[in-house]
């Protein structure tokens, strides 16, 4: 057994074997107790158990997934399977929920089809007729196994749909689902059908990511749950409690990219559940007073609640492009409004069931970026907009896609722009001037590199700001082949509350810390509005350029790797050059490359077999290229297509690094060590710019302000070596400081010959005279900004390096804007007097 009972007529104790729940209590406290009991009426039934609700969908969702394996191989396909599936969706969920008397469909079907299953379809077929048909309609002699099955109204069981062919094995995988206990799972079960009945192509080509609860709620819960709650929590009267009553009925939820409908169906089900704990502190201040009480029974309530519950489906609205999410999503949410009729029967005593439904959610088939929001929704009625919209990177996403943004961002539009930007774009046109709030989960590139001042310009200059943010978290999904992406969720709207809220991650895999800030940057981090754009050239004058290593573009001919060395041929060993990456300069590993910027020496091609082969290759793979320029180069093929190779030592700066990391991992290379276009390279003549990029200030700009892939930290030239904000004057002796603090950095380095980058910084075993030495070169460069803090913290960091940008961006312009005032009256002056024109 799973639950013991023992009873003595006076108390009650028991014991779940499963849980290892157990408790007590006397007989007048039966009622309060009978939840415990519910499972006898046929509710929550006990059923196969599973470690977590996730498993559970898992389960439940590769039933399903046979069955629709089983229809696709027998030709059904197209419109009528999604039609119907998401039909036997719905029966399964009403069989074990108490929609219609428990395990009717699955008796029906049991009991009323061949096992050959050649009847099945025309069997099912008439179970959706009479879901269809309401009961004064129906035949006067209707078998009451039929009978049974109430009418659910609605478009559900409208349509008619060509009869499936069904076998043994469809009918066999149909019953096995109809075993499965349906009540242990949420609605939000169904976006995870949804990938599992579509191939990954599929889901990749839509954007596609549907969110796990715990993920909707972190976007929700600061977008409007937690006020809600603090509002129920403050209404301790009648009045007050009716009024949030009110409240919750006229709210407006839209999801202008719903997929099958999870955001939404998690809101219903918890604005259901604030209701109902209002109605029952309303109830409870009601048996307060004596006029009532010989109105109620044994704590049974004498009023019909069904009255009082007015949160509907209809207040929900959606946009969905794909035609069998948006029935899901449909779907769903009346199964969620089920759920919830549920849960409030068993807290008031009543049994609660709204079929036929009396009311229907809004869920519009279209391309969201395409349409006018508010011909769904007018803007004035909404009053929260939310949800996962798909990301599609530049790299990913389809023609069509790009296309759409175009439409939205009409002028501003930026090729790297990613998908999810446009949902902000057409947030930011729907709201305009009205209350609403908004909030998305999105790809957490819209918070670093490029994207920043394209997107949030826009929507600072038009009065939006930022409510909440959570940092960077991975995804996670409930379906298979989960998506392995790193996202953020961004609260805005034209009211912030005050303070705001930012969630920060330890890791992207741990739980957020919350905290309450003034204001939320655009990088999601505690500072000012400010927003980096990319530069050409270095905002400080004490910053040196820096730029790309050299490209070949030679299909691979002028790349020796260290197993085809020609070490028997002096003449080819005299052209051979070190070449490295980012990630040969982290890992340690070595590989080679022909170098004669100059062309080979008279006779060298003819002397080396192995130096004639690969020019020769490098000629044809050009000669083949696409490229105008690259075919231009096909005549000196020992010349890389682009050569920014230093001639003095230099530093060489990897292109990403991890994110383990607690310094960006830069090295000094000697120039005959070649970068390839992956490593980044800045001449330092004195050593400085070393210290600089090796110090943990630098490491928050561009932990903040560059793109990263995945969660790996990313250096750009444009973004963050040009914008970096580092004093335009410094004494003498702090650049030396810097400079001194680099040089201890690589004598510490050097300590451990044979240790690459990779092992030096690695979390867990770094050196401690590395560390050391860190900890100079950070005194060394947080002493240029004038902040002698004991311990910084990167919003610290971030916060003084924002706020320096911004100072310098503006005197820049201020001294451009002076220049270009000043010089028209010079002439003005000038031609008063006759004086000639200065240089």
């Amino acid at each position: 057994p799973w639950l013991l009972i023992a009873c003595d007529f006076r108390t009650w104790r028991w014991h779940n074997l499963e849980t290892g729940d157990k408790g007590e209590f006397s007989l007048t406290e039966l009622p309060d107790n009978l939840d415990l009991f519910w499972w006898i009426g046929g509710y929550g039934q006990p059923s196969e158990r599973f470690e977590s609700e996730e498993d559970a969908n898992f389960a439940a969702t590769e039933l399903l997934k046979v069955i629709h394996d089983r229809l696709s191989d027998n030709g059904y396909a197209g419109h009528p399977i999604r039609e119907w599936l998401t039909r036997i969706l719905f029966c399964l969920f009403a069989d074990d929920t108490g929609v219609w008397g428990r395990a009717a469909f699955h008796a029906y079907i049991a009991l009323h089809s061949r096992p050959d299953g050649s009847d099945l379809g025309a069997t099912i077929e008439t179970i959706f007729q009479i879901l269809n048909t309401p009961a004064e309609r129906r035949p006067r002699h209707l078998d009451e196994d039929l009978a049974q099955f109430i009418y659910v109204n609605g478009d559900l069981f409208e349509e008619r749909l060509p009869i499936p062919f069904c076998d043994a094995a469809t009918r066999d995988a149909l019953l096995e689902a109809c075993r499965f206990e349906w009540s242990v799972i949420s609605p939000a079960i169904f976006g995870s059908l949804f990938q599992n009945v579509t191939t990954a192509r599929d889901r990749r080509q839509l954007g596609a990511h549907y969110t796990t609860e715990e993920n909707i709620l972190r976007t929700i819960r600061p977008l409007f749950l937690d006020e809600l709650g603090a509002a129920l929590a403050a209404a301790t009267t009648k009045p007050r409690l009716q009024a949030f009553l009110d409240r919750l009925a006229s709210l407006i939820f839209f999801d202008p990219a719903c997929g099958c409908g999870n955001f939404l169906v998690i809101t219903y089900r918890e604005i259901r559940r604030l209701e109902t704990e209002a109605l029952r502190r309303l109830h409870a201040l009601e048996a307060q007073d004596q006029r009532r009480v010989a109105a109620r029974r044994a704590g049974q309530l004498a009023i019909d609640v069904t009255l009082e519950l007015n949160v509907r489906v209809d207040q929900f609205y959606g946009m969905e492009v794909e035609e069998f999410p948006a029935k899901i999503a449909r779907t769903a949410l009346y199964l969620a409004d089920h759920l919830a009729n549920r849960e409030a029967s068993v807290e008031f005593g009543q049994h609660l069931v709204r079929f036929p439904i009396p009311a229907a959610p809004h869920i519009l088939i279209t391309n969201a970026l395409r349409t006018d929001w508010a011909e769904l929704v007018p803007p004035e009625r909404c009053s929260y907009v939310f949800g996962n919209p798909p990301f599609g990177g530049h790299a990913t996403r389809s023609l069509a896609q790009s296309d759409d943004l175009r439409r939205v961002w009409g002028s501003g539009y930026a090729k790297w722009l990613d998908y999810v930007t446009g949902w902000y774009r057409k947030a930011r046109d729907y709201i305009g001037e009205h209350p609403v709030r908004a909030g998305f989960v999105s790809t957490n590139s819209i918070a670093q590199g490029e994207q920043v001042a394209r997107l949030w310009d826009c929507l600072l200059a038009d009065g939006f700001r930022i409510d909440f943010a959570h940092q960077t978290f991975a995804w996670t999904s409930e379906a298979r082949g989960r998506a392995h992406v790193h996202v953020v969720v961004v609260g805005f709207s034209k009211h912030p509350p005050s303070p705001r809220r930012l969630f920060t991650y330890a890791t992207t895999r741990s739980q957020p810390v919350e905290e309450t800030v003034s204001n939320i940057s655009p990088y999601l981090v505690e500072g000012p509005d400010t927003t980096v754009a990319g530069r050409s050239t270095p905002l400080s004058p004490q910053m040196p350029p820096a730029d790309y290593g050299s490209l070949p573009s030679d299909g691979g001919g002028l790349i020796v790797a260290p197993e085809d060395l020609p070490s028997d041929d002096p003449v080819a060993m005299s052209y051979i050059r070190p070449y490295l990456g980012s990630r040969e300069l982290v890992r340690g590993l070595v590989r080679y490359c022909i170098w004669m910027p100059d062309g080979p020496a008279p006779g060298d091609l003819k002397r080396s077999r192995f130096l004639h082969e690969r020019l020769e290759a490098v000629r044809r793979s050009r000669l083949a290229s696409r490229n105008p320029d690259s075919r231009a180069l096909a005549t000196q093929p020992y010349k890389f297509f682009h050569n920014a190779q230093p001639t003095t030592p230099y530093i060489g700066i990897p292109a990403q690094v991890s994110e383990t990391r607690r310094w960006y991992t830069v090295a000094v290379l000697p120039p005959e060590t070649i970068a390839s276009n992956t490593l980044y390279t800045a001449e330092d003549p004195d050593g400085f710019l070393f210290g600089v990029l090796s110090s943990s200030m630098f490491l928050a700009w561009v932990g903040s302000i560059g793109g990263r892939l995945k969660s790996d930290y990313r250096f750009s030239k444009s973004v963050v070596h040009n914008t970096f904000p580092l004093p335009a004057a410094i004494t003498n002796s702090r650049r030396e400081g810097v400079t001194t603090a680099g040089q201890a950095l690589l004598a510490a380095r050097a300590n451990h010959p044979g240790a690459t980058l990779a092992d030096l910084y690695e979390p867990l075993a770094t050196p401690p005279d590395v560390i050391a030495a860190h900890a100079g070169v950070d005194r060394a460069v947080d002493a240029l900004f004038d902040f002698r803090r004991r311990r910084w913290t990167e919003r610290d960091r971030l916060e003084l390096l924002l706020s320096r940008y911004a100072a310098m961006v503006e005197d820049g312009r201020l001294q451009l804007d002076a220049g270009k005032s000043a010089a028209p009256v010079r002439r003005r002056r000038r031609q008063r007097t006759g004086g000639a024109p200065a240089d």
